[in-house]
């Protein structure tokens, strides 16, 4: 890199270092320690907003208190090219990494590796291991229209960590959820535009640092007619070294924004004809060093011009230490844009491909990107993005690549294969599977014509195979499947780059809702196994296959199917296959398998070991964004185990709400969540949050997502009186399970679904689908003989599931045998026969779902029965 350019990498993301360095004032600046000592109380609360129009100082005055106060921050300046959650968050994380470099703070390295949703709560945890306070400053935050990054701040200011503070600078308000509680509580510091303007007492020390000595009375009059604006009294700076100061003044008139360009003119005006010049011809650029002036306005001094302006003026900031680097006030720039459009129409397009060529030769490439489009140099842009989009789309930048193709007019894609191939792969991403087929389509006959024509169009052939093979696992067609990696493979030009990541890869803890398991529809596993064709898919894909993901799907349908000495074979066969090289995430899932298998077993202590196993494994390999999936996996064991004192630190700690933005990568954890929730008694709340859950399984088309919310959701029904709601959501799950063998999602769930199938089990076959009467006997033999049975979870799990109501002969019987009563006892006590008591007893056994008198007696005492 040339003139002090330079990029930093969060997760291989190219970074420009000028946003992320607190700014430096060319000029002296007014000591302000009112304003300081606002931002000092901000260091109290999670927040601190400032918010005023365009040049009321708010990114000088968060500038100075930092180095005033020598306040330890990460500071990210923004742009419009910030709204994609990816490169956001890459900024943030690597801001936050510099921040921390002085403590050894390791854990931001393994963050940047991961998508930023995943890394989110890993970076909360990193931020949480720094021993000192910090501020994250975000300046411009006006120019974020993204909802995904509002709502990932809101995350940010949610869970932060108490030494943690957010500073954000912006024109608006910001639309995050959490500024209304977060006033109501007083927990955030506001300055406004009132707090931010200068009083007549700092203006006076602002021009006399400045060579402009004002009376009292002159200083009230520009008071009047600028109110304090820092901006204003830059402009209006060189008008008042003329010798009329007095005429400048009164000239000055007006509060609109029409003042603004008065001050602009007058600036602007004061300055040499060939500044002028070069002031109009960089205005088009966002940052600039001397080298960049220089190929844009064909000189060779630029970087001596831009010091002597900066001497002169300052509407020019210096945004490195070196002094390198230097941008325009906004307001300027776009007065001195309206400029140069009237003075030299059209000239704007030949300056911005001048500025795409040199940062592509300096390794700028985004914002090469960005210039050729501005530029409306369309087919350069197309090639840049053409060798940008692979590791774009591997890093998340979806929202990037959205924009950027959306500006590039449709016949542009005329005889461009690869680009029409690269829109059906950000459709593949966004899960928008028509435009697929569209972009797909598009590309066939774009390569069709290319051959007539004889022209040279590439050969994106192995990226459409690809893509097509991804359509027909989400349309379920195992033939289609095996047809285009079978097409794949034969092209023998190694692994598709685009796929990559985006096929068979998964960052969840279950492979069902991915590729591998056909989105939950095991039917279809089970007919390709039964044709040999799984055998077929396991050979074609043939990298992932090798890392284990096969192995470890195979072990998770295994489980379902209820054969769990096979699922465990298959388990340790993908854990051996993902040692052998080196590949820790299909390790974490085939993990969470054998700690169900474990469980299901009735082997409590075994799964948690495992799940220990796992996180031991993941903090070794530099993966922390598995430890929240496995702290939720710790969290159900020690439901299970009855263990509410580690569950409730699991829910103090988890960072989870039932107004999450939902994903599949955190669905573990909220189906979590609301496990929690219903053993806690929140049976209305649990009602609320697996509505939600099961609309987006639903969305999604997870099928395994959608039958697990289900299932809860009718035991979160049933827990708050909706009994019926509850049994007709139940019967919907049980057909979604019935289509494809699922068993053990429901056998899982223990007790507390065996007194809703009980329900169902009462009813006359004649009133029943095809297979359900069945079905239900079948689960409620599994339930019966389950090993988890030993292990009925907390009180509140098991009043939860709001168990039959006994007769109050039942209810004499139980109290009898609480009295230590046996059978013969009872009968002689209630005046009945012995085999009516051992009737009785069978009852209330099967009703609080147990086995024998201890176990009767136990949960009796914790649903309160015998109280």
């Amino acid at each position: 890199m040339r003139d002090g350019a330079s990029f930093s990498g969060s997760g291989d993301l190219p970074l420009l270092q000028t946003k992320l360095t607190v700014p430096r004032q060319l000029l002296s600046l007014v000591a302000r320690p009112r304003i300081y000592n606002r931002l000092d109380q901000g260091l109290q609360v999670p927040l601190s907003l400032l918010r005023a129009p365009a040049g009321f100082g708010k990114t000088t005055a968060v500038a100075e208190w930092i180095h005033a106060r020598g306040v330890p921050a990460a500071w990210l300046s923004l742009d419009a090219r910030d709204n994609d959650p990816a490169r956001f968050w890459g900024y943030a994380v690597t801001a936050f990494a510099e921040l921390a470099s002085r403590s050894g703070g390791g854990l931001f390295h393994s963050t940047a590796s991961l998508p930023w949703e995943a890394g989110l709560p890993s970076l909360i945890d990193a931020l949480a291991d720094l021993a000192f306070d910090h501020v994250l400053v975000v300046d411009d935050y006006h120019l974020i229209e993204e909802p995904l990054v509002h709502e990932s701040l809101s995350f940010l200011l949610r869970y932060a960590p108490p030494n943690t503070h957010l500073v954000i600078a912006s024109r608006t308000e910001p639309p995050l959820p959490q500024l209304p509680r977060l006033r109501a509580e007083g927990r955030m510091v506001e300055l406004a535009e009132r707090d931010l303007r200068f009083f007549v007492e700092e203006q006076t020390v602002f021009w006399r640092q400045r060579g402009v000595e004002l009376s009292g009375a002159e200083a009230e009059s520009l008071d009047a007619r600028i109110g304090g604006w820092a901006a204003g009294m830059q402009m209006v700076m060189l008008s008042l070294l003329g010798d009329d100061r007095a005429e400048a003044i009164e000239r000055l008139h007006g509060s609109d924004r029409r003042l603004a360009d008065y001050f602009f003119e007058e600036v602007f005006d004061g300055l040499r004809e060939e500044e002028q010049e070069f002031l109009l011809q960089t205005s088009i650029l966002g940052r600039f060093c001397g080298s960049l002036c220089d190929a844009v306005t064909g000189r060779g001094d630029a970087s001596a011009v831009l010091a002597d302006l900066a001497r002169k003026n300052a509407f020019l900031t210096c945004l490195d230490d070196p002094g390198n680097w230097y941008a325009y006030h906004h307001l300027f720039a776009e007065f001195l844009q309206d400029i140069f459009a009237q003075r030299h129409p059209g000239m704007a397009a030949d300056m911005r491909r001048r500025a795409a060529q040199w940062c592509e030769a300096n390794g700028h490439m985004a914002e090469a990107v960005e210039y050729y489009l501005l530029g409306g140099h369309h087919q350069e842009a197309i090639r840049l993005i053409e060798g940008l989009a692979v590791e774009m789309l591997g890093r998340g930048e979806t929202a990037t690549l959205v924009r950027w193709l959306g500006a590039v007019p449709s016949h542009a894609l005329d005889g461009r294969p690869r680009l029409a191939v690269m829109l059906a792969w950000v459709a593949v991403a966004a899960g928008r599977l028509d435009e697929v087929e569209t972009w797909l389509a598009h590309a066939e006959t774009s390569l069709q014509d290319a051959a007539v024509s004889g022209s040279d169009a590439g050969s994106p052939d192995l990226d459409i195979a690809m893509a097509r093979m991804i359509l027909a696992v989400r349309r379920l067609d195992v033939p289609g499947v095996v047809h285009w990696l079978e097409e794949a493979s034969r092209m023998q030009r190694g692994v598709s780059m685009l796929a990559s990541g985006l096929g068979f890869e998964t960052k969840e803890p279950s492979l069902l809702g991915s590729p591998w398991g056909w989105y939950g529809h095991l039917r279809h596993v089970q007919e390709s196994l039964e044709r040999g064709d799984y055998l077929r898919l396991k050979d074609l894909g043939a990298a992932a296959a090798q890392r284990g993901y096969a192995a470890a799907m195979l072990a998770e349908m295994l489980y379902e199917w209820n054969r769990l000495d096979e699922a465990q074979h298959s388990v340790l066969a993908a854990m051996e296959a993902a040692d052998l090289v080196g590949e820790p995430d299909s390790l974490v899932v085939a993990l969470f398998t054998l700690a169900r298998i474990q469980r299901a077993r009735g082997d409590l202590q075994s799964a948690l070991a495992v799940a220990t196993q796992a996180e031991k494994k993941v903090r070794d390999l530099h993966r922390p964004g598995w430890l929240p999936a496995l702290a939720a996996l710790r969290a159900r064991i020690n439901l299970a185990r009855g263990n509410l004192q580690d569950v409730q630190v699991w829910l103090n700690g988890c960072r989870l709400d039932v107004y999450d933005r939902l994903s599949a990568s955190r669905a573990y954890e909220h189906l979590t969540l609301a496990r929690v929730l219903l053993a806690q008694g929140g049976g209305e709340e649990a009602v609320f949050f697996l509505e939600r859950l099961l609309g987006f399984a639903e969305r999604e088309e997870r099928l395994a997502g959608r039958i697990e919310a289900a299932n809860l959701l009718a035991l979160a029904l049933h827990a708050v009186g909706r009994t019926q709601s509850g049994l007709e959501l139940l019967r919907r799950s049980l057909a979604l399970g019935r289509e494809n063998a699922y068993l053990r999602i429901f056998v899982d769930e223990g007790a507390p679904l065996q007194a809703l199938l009980r329900r169902l089990g009462r009813l006359p076959d004649e009133n029943r689908p095809d297979g359900e009467a069945e079905q239900v006997r079948i689960l409620m033999s599994l339930l019966r003989v389950s090993p988890m049975r030993r292990y009925p979870g907390p009180p509140e799990v098991a009043a939860s599931a709001a168990v039959e109501p006994l007769t109050a002969r039942e209810m004499a019987v139980l109290r009898l045998l609480a009295a230590g009563m046996d059978n013969r006892g009872i009968a002689e006590k209630m005046g009945v026969a012995v085999a009516t008591v051992k009737a009785h007893l069978n009852h209330v056994y099967a009703k609080l779902g147990v086995t024998g008198r201890q176990e009767a007696l136990a949960r009796a005492e914790r649903l309160g029965l015998l109280r």
